[in-house]
């Protein structure tokens, strides 16, 4: 591996929302940690105000008048774009014509076409990418995938999730734009599941066939607000998906995974860090205490990713870890992790549970 950039990187971020605001707090992690890995230069948002407050974070930041202004830079090496789904796929396409490398939050575009457009750009710019899908470096989940690859667990008979949420348009999720058709490439299914149909195929491998049926109870066309999938796998096992956005604001985002194997069963009410609960054979049920996990995640990701060492505490921190992650690609210390593929698999997953609903038939996704 050949570094892209001399360090510092020097980053510009398009996107002053929340999730925007997450990764310059998180780079802001990478740089301190890392002796100055990465400085961001600029921030573009057409709210100006938040721009500004994004930017006080960096000493020498500055506020871009435009996206073209960001693309004219020589000095910037690399975008993190953070804006709503609707902008990701002229964003991404001008900066890797501008010799930008890409960071860009999922999903990456409003259907599967344009994300497989953006890779196509990407690739012929020979710039590198990264997409957003965080759970990849969940302790939690790393450490399940870990305990399923010990061939003692024999086969796997099934995997469950319901992922839930309050709706993403207030609270401490407060995006107006999920609710708008024109912004938003659907609702609970790609906006936020995109996670989970990436992390079942990270975990157990390719899905060959889909069901979904969803509804629309909150009333936006095209922005479902409940979905259920079952998923066949290539493993031959079936898993199911529940995906909600709810009316509760004082009920935290969650996920519950559980998983059933011959010899093993697992199950997690945490997304992150968190006990993980684990029955095995004729065992006693037992709980992997929240400590152990994350011992047993920083073993793990040291051991594959030794460049992360100086994380520290922030390990447990998955945005921190992706970011860390794509500024290390970039200066020649790792491939990115997932790159744009990774992106556009899930989305066409997720679209294929779209066609699924439409239908009210099982579909076979495009590979």
């Amino acid at each position: 591996m050949q570094p892209q950039v001399k360090p510092p990187v020097k980053a510009a971020l398009i996107g002053a929302g929340l999730i925007g605001e997450t990764h310059s707090l998180m780079l802001k992690q990478v740089a301190q940690s890392t002796e100055g890995s990465v400085r961001m230069v600029a921030v573009y948002d057409p709210a100006i105000k938040q721009a500004e407050r994004i930017a006080s974070y960096w000493p020498e930041s500055k506020v871009a008048p435009s996206v073209r202004s960001i693309y004219d830079d020589h000095a910037i090496d690399a975008v993190w774009i953070c804006t709503p789904t609707r902008f990701h796929r002229e964003l991404c396409v001008g900066a890797a014509r501008a010799g930008k490398h890409v960071f860009c939050e999922k999903p990456l575009a409003m259907n599967s076409a344009e994300a497989a457009q953006m890779e196509d750009e990407i690739n012929s710019a020979r710039v590198l990418s990264q997409v957003g899908l965080v759970l990849r470096f969940s302790p939690v989940y790393t450490v399940i995938r870990d305990l399923l690859c010990d061939p003692a667990v024999g086969k796997l008979l099934t995997a469950t999730m319901r992922d839930d949420q309050d709706f993403p348009i207030r609270g401490s999720h407060d995006s107006a734009w999920r609710n708008d058709p024109l912004l938003t490439a659907g609702g609970t299914l790609i906006e936020h599941s995109v996670h989970d149909f990436d992390l079942f195929t990270w975990i157990f491998g390719p899905v060959t066939r889909l069901f979904c049926a969803q509804r629309n109870f909150n009333g936006a066309p095209g922005v479902e607000d409940f979905a259920a999938s079952q998923l066949e796998f290539k493993a031959g096992f079936c898993g199911q998906m529940t995906s909600v956005w709810h009316r509760m604001i004082g009920r935290p985002s969650n996920r519950h995974f559980e998983v059933f194997a011959e010899n093993l069963f697992i199950a997690a009410d945490h997304e992150t860090l968190g006990p993980i609960t684990i029955q095995r054979g004729d065992g006693p049920e037992e709980i992997i205490p929240a400590e152990e996990v994350l011992d047993r995640f920083e073993a793990h990701t040291l051991a594959e990713r030794p460049y992360l060492e100086s994380l520290g505490s922030w390990l447990a921190v998955p945005y921190a870890v992706e970011d860390a992650i794509f500024v290390a690609a970039m200066l020649g210390q790792c491939e990115p992790d997932p790159e744009f593929g990774a992106g556009v698999a899930a989305q066409r997953l997720v679209e294929a549970a779209y066609e699924s609903a439409r239908q009210g038939v099982a579909i076979t996704p495009r590979g």
